[in-house]
């Protein structure tokens, strides 16, 4: 993999960067915190997935989101566009330019990234970034000096070796998923073989069922006929009987029908007496019917004439109302007029103390004008003294100033002396300091691992013990196969004795008595042999037999105890070597420990040694401060002199001037000495006229409104005539209705009257009107009831015919018969339906257990399927176990022998051999010589580190790209020298990235990228340290707009 360029916008100091690379080694300089450390951290975030913190944080102050586009050419020699944002639209995307088809979803992105780089796709891309290709600034060698515990963390997550103890909890998950589904197989087969025990009797009873059946049927066969003849005898008798109901009916409704034409008639008679009766009250009450009906008509005109006489009415009480209020509205305007002529009278004696006011008021505002001034300059007076004052109190501590630092000067003159003392001093404390520093530190580090030592102490003598007694041990161990094959041979002697026992038990069972199981009668060779019967023979063979099986017992008993005793010696034996490896490393882990107490032991006794040489600079610097503190006070003190004697010139100049100014200001002031006592006479003189201006005023106001009134007096006095003819008027059609109550009383008397004939002719005016139609109807009536009564005595007759012709008790009989015919047949088809019944479920169940027995010899199979497999997966997770250790010591071998390559070609010298051990040590052997990664040199560290990591990439991807983020931290320029050399005949890698604030690394190089931060943004610097030219900026993100059209065309 190449990547090409890189370009960044919005993220972090970038505004819109794009830089270029090229193979072979590229340096990216610049100063601290001009954002060199975020183009790897861009790399990693677009090709990685990796970032240290939040992504919101990655994008820049003020800005929503941020986007960060990588151009590689991949594994297969293709170029490709990954483009990543972060913030708002965050999104991730691998473009393939040449297929001109990009990935979005994120599985798809990581298997692409994966597959680019050569890496398997269990293995984190993160952890890969983070632990081996783009290691943090000042972080390159720090995780292979923690403890061995925080070095297994972070490198077996690396190497996946913690996977295969993941793979074995994950087997054991399945191997107990298989063990349960065995449990749960045998359960099914026991349940199976529960279920179909019956199936045998199941088949018995269903034959007898059907037959049972079959002759329930026939006897209900036998019943139908029989009830077939007595229904149609039935149905001949019902239908005599439905005649005679029906009969009875009609002679019923006949009789109902006479009985109510003759009360229908009855009706029609007493109605028409009452309709003669109600024309005689009609013809009797007519003319007082009239009279009222005429009254009720007058006396409604007459109220319609009050109504009209009430509105007049209304209208002249409004009418006078108006006119009172007008003629007071008339009353009010005469006064005002009244008010106006007073006015113009007390205006004209006001004239001659208007003009008195006016020329007080000009006195007063000119005696006013020049009080204040007097004021102003009394204050302005006050407020020059004050500052003279003041003045003098300056020059006074002015001139104390200057007569204290003038004897200062000799003691300002030995600053520079004191300084050069003082920093002299300064630097023994610091070099004291950092002593300080390295015994706290190597304290420290001694006491980390002397704790590191405690821990191993207890396993390293349970290693040894264990190897130990395994060697103490091991004839006794190799015993274990020779006593695991004798008790297989006792066990099967064992079995083919049980087979004997239950053989002879059963040949004594079958020849009780004596006699032989095949021919009945004494067998004559037992006879032979002189055994009394053959029951005698098997009971002895049996006494025989179970005599060896306790003679095998005995021994199996011996046999097991003797492999209890061995059986954990045998069991270690096979791991006899594994022991021995852990206990060989963890003694050399001790060694190295005890080795680097006692050099950290000594180290600290030669720190304190120093230390106590230079135990006395604090006093002597103590003393150095306070007089260097002295001579800068002094300093300070004497090169304000000058300045002091200016101030005091400038002091006294102005104390005279404010001098002269005080004397004008008194002079001003004695000219407007009595401008205070006129003023207050003045404004006595005026409040003693009491504003005749403002009363003159006020009157002319009042005269002005004269014409207003005039006009609003002759307006009322017009309306008040209006409204005295519209009172006239309204008398006039009053008179009118002088004796419409009269009136009104006399039609309300007659109505009163005549109310009772009124009444008697309304009640019985609609019954009247009725006596032609009653007369017709009762003549109806009368013939409707002769022809009833002549068809009454038609139906009579023939109902008494067909009621003499029919046989009643012999339809119950019939009936009886029936019921006793249909029960019995409900009955039998009841049990017949019971039977049906009972035969579908023994269908039934005998059909599920033939299907249980099909599925009993699948659970059967199933079973011992189920159980290969729980014994496969027991292997397995064995095997994977036992694999881990194995694996990492492969994968280490491997990654150490590459590392010991490139360390060789780093340090250009292979005499040293360089090994990462199973607890990730790096150890450097050297003329027979181990050491351990915290006992080498700060550059052999580094070296080492380098080395690691980069043969951690080989063998982990096919990447052939490294970055160094400040490699150089914390190095002096000798080393940085060293180290950059180191990192240029670093071969097998296309691409090397360093990031360094310092020029070490700007020779020898293919590429070199400078940065700038001006005003929080980053810019790319040209070789004069100039910012990079506008086109070629533009022209960089012209390309990048027009792959991202590419991008967006393939939507």
């Amino acid at each position: 993999m190449l990547i090409t360029r890189i370009e960044l916008e919005n993220i972090k100091s970038y505004r819109q960067v794009s830089v270029d690379f090229r193979r072979g080694t590229t340096a990216i300089s610049g100063s601290n915190g001009s954002g060199k450390t975020t183009l790897v951290e861009a790399i990693g975030f677009a090709l990685f997935g990796y970032l240290s913190y939040n992504h919101d944080q990655f994008v820049r102050e003020g800005e929503k989101s941020g986007r960060v586009l990588v151009h590689l050419i991949g594994s297969d020699e293709r170029p490709y566009t990954v483009e990543r944002r972060c913030g708002t639209g965050a999104r991730w995307l691998v473009y393939d330019e040449e297929a001109d088809m990009r990935l979005e979803q994120r599985a798809d992105v990581l298997d692409k990234l994966h597959e680019l780089f050569g890496i398997d796709r269990e293995r984190s891309l993160e952890a890969l970034f983070r632990d081996a290709l783009g290691v943090p600034q000042g972080t390159f060698t720090s995780i292979f000096l923690e403890t061995a515990a925080k070095r297994k963390q972070t490198f077996d997550a690396l190497l996946q070796i913690e996977d295969y103890q993941t793979a074995a909890k994950y087997l054991l998950g399945t191997q107990n998923y298989y063990k349960d589904q065995r449990q749960e197989q045998q359960a099914t087969i026991d349940r199976l073989q529960y279920e179909t025990r019956e199936l045998d009797a199941w088949r018995e009873d269903l034959r007898s069922k059907r037959l049972t059946e079959q002759g329930h049927a026939d006897k209900n066969l036998q019943l139908s006929e029989q009830l077939s003849h007595n229904e149609k005898r039935k149905t001949i008798l019902e239908q005599q009987a439905e005649q005679v109901r029906n009969l009875e009916v009609q002679f019923n409704q006949a009789e109902t029908k006479h009985n109510f034409a003759h009360s229908i008639l009855q009706d029609r008679q007493q109605q028409l007496q009452i309709a003669r009766e109600a024309q005689r009250i009609v013809q009797e009450n007519q003319a007082a019917f009239n009279l009222h009906q005429e009254s009720n008509a007058k006396l409604r005109q007459l109220r319609q004439d009050a109504n009209d006489r009430d509105a007049l009415r209304q209208q002249q009480a409004r009418a006078q109302n108006l006119q009172i209020q007008v003629s007071e509205r008339i009353s009010h305007q005469q006064e005002y007029l009244q008010e106006v002529e007073r006015a113009r009278r007390r205006i004209a004696d006001l004239a001659p103390l208007v003009e008195q006011q006016v020329e007080l008021e000009r006195q007063r505002d000119e005696a006013r004008q020049q009080s204040q001034r007097y004021k102003d300059v009394c204050a302005e007076g006050v407020r020059r003294k004050e500052r003279l004052q003041a003045l003098r109190q300056e020059q006074e501590l002015c001139q104390r100033k200057i007569a204290t630092i003038e004897p200062l000067l000799p003691v300002a003159n030995l600053i520079e002396i004191r300084t050069e003392k003082h920093t002299q001093l300064r630097l023994q404390v610091t070099t004291r300091t950092q002593k300080q520093q390295q015994l706290k530190e190597k304290t420290a580090l001694l006491r980390e691992r002397k704790l590191e030592r405690e821990p191993l102490i207890e396993p390293l003598r349970k290693a040894e013990t264990s190897v130990r007694l395994i060697e103490e041990h091991r004839q006794e161990a190799e015993e274990m196969p020779e006593i695991e094959q004798q008790l297989k041979v006792l066990d099967d002697q064992r079995i083919r004795i049980e087979g004997n026992i239950e053989g002879y038990a059963r040949s004594k069972a079958e020849s009780a008595g004596g006699q032989c199981p095949l021919l009945n009668e004494s067998c004559l060779n037992i006879r032979r042999l002189g055994i009394v019967s053959l029951e005698s023979y098997f009971e002895n063979l049996l006494v025989e037999e179970r005599e060896k099986i306790e003679q095998i017992a005995v021994q199996q008993r011996t046999l097991n105890r003797r492999k209890s005793q061995i059986q954990r010696y045998a069991d270690a034996l096979p791991r006899f070597a594994e022991y021995v490896e852990r206990r060989d490393e963890r003694a050399a882990n001790m060694r190295r420990l005890e080795r680097e107490i006692d050099r950290l032991t000594d180290e600290i006794t030669v720190l304190k040694q120093e230390l106590l040489s230079i135990d006395q600079v604090d006093q002597q610097l103590l003393q150095a401060e306070k007089e260097l503190k002295e001579s800068r006070l002094a300093d300070t003190q004497v090169r304000g002199l000058d300045g002091l004697k200016q101030q005091l010139a400038q002091l006294q100049k102005q104390g005279e001037q404010l001098e002269e100014e005080i004397a004008a200001l008194r002079q001003e002031a004695t000219q407007f000495q009595g401008s205070a006592a006129r003023l207050t006479q003045l404004e006595t003189e005026l409040a003693a006229l009491n504003d005749p201006r403002s009363e003159s005023r006020a009157r002319q106001e009042t005269i002005a409104r004269e014409t207003i009134y005039q006009q609003q007096l002759g307006e009322e006095q017009q309306r008040l005539q209006e409204v005295q003819q519209q009172l006239q008027v309204l008398e006039d059609r009053l008179a009118h209705y002088i004796t419409l109550d009269q009136d009104i009383a006399l039609q309300e008397v007659t109505i009163q009257q005549n109310q009772a004939g009124y009444h008697l002719y309304l009640q019985h005016q609609n019954e009247a009107s009725t006596l032609p139609e009653r007369e017709r109807a009762y003549q109806q009536q009368q013939t409707l009831a002769a022809e009833a009564e002549q068809h009454l005595q038609q139906v009579q007759r023939a109902f008494n015919e067909a009621k003499a012709a029919f046989q009643q008790q012999e339809l119950d009989q019939l009936r009886v018969e029936i019921e006793n015919i249909r029960g019995e047949q409900i009955q039998l088809v009841e049990q017949i339906k019971n039977l049906q019944g009972e035969i579908l479920q023994l269908e039934q169940k005998i059909a599920q257990a033939e299907a249980l027995l099909v599925e009993l010899e699948a659970a059967q199979a199933e079973y011992q399927t189920l159980d290969d497999l729980h014994k496969m997966m027991g292997q397995f997770r064995d095997l994977i176990k036992d694999a881990a250790p194995h694996v990492l010591r492969a994968m280490l071998a491997d990654i150490s022998a590459e590392a010991n390559r490139i360390f060789g070609e780093v340090m250009g010298d292979r005499r040293a051999t360089l090994a990462w051990r199973n607890d990730y040590e790096i150890i450097l052997r050297q003329q027979g010589v181990d050491r351990s990664f915290a006992q080498l040199s700060g550059g052999e560290q580094m070296s080492a580190a380098l080395a690691v990591r980069l043969a951690l990439l080989k063998k982990l991807s096919t990447l052939n790209v490294a970055f160094f983020d400040e490699p150089t931290q914390n190095m002096d320029e000798l080393r940085r020298m060293n180290l950059a050399e180191q990192i240029r005949r670093v071969r097998g890698f296309d691409q090397l990235i360093v990031i360094s604030h310092d020029d070490t690394f700007e020779q020898g190089l293919d590429s070199l990228v400078r940065l700038s931060k001006e005003n929080g943004e980053t810019h790319i610097l040209d070789d004069e340290d100039g910012a990079l030219p506008q086109a070629d900026f533009e022209q960089a993100w012209q390309h990048t707009s027009g792959t991202q059209s590419q991008l967006q065309a393939t939507n």
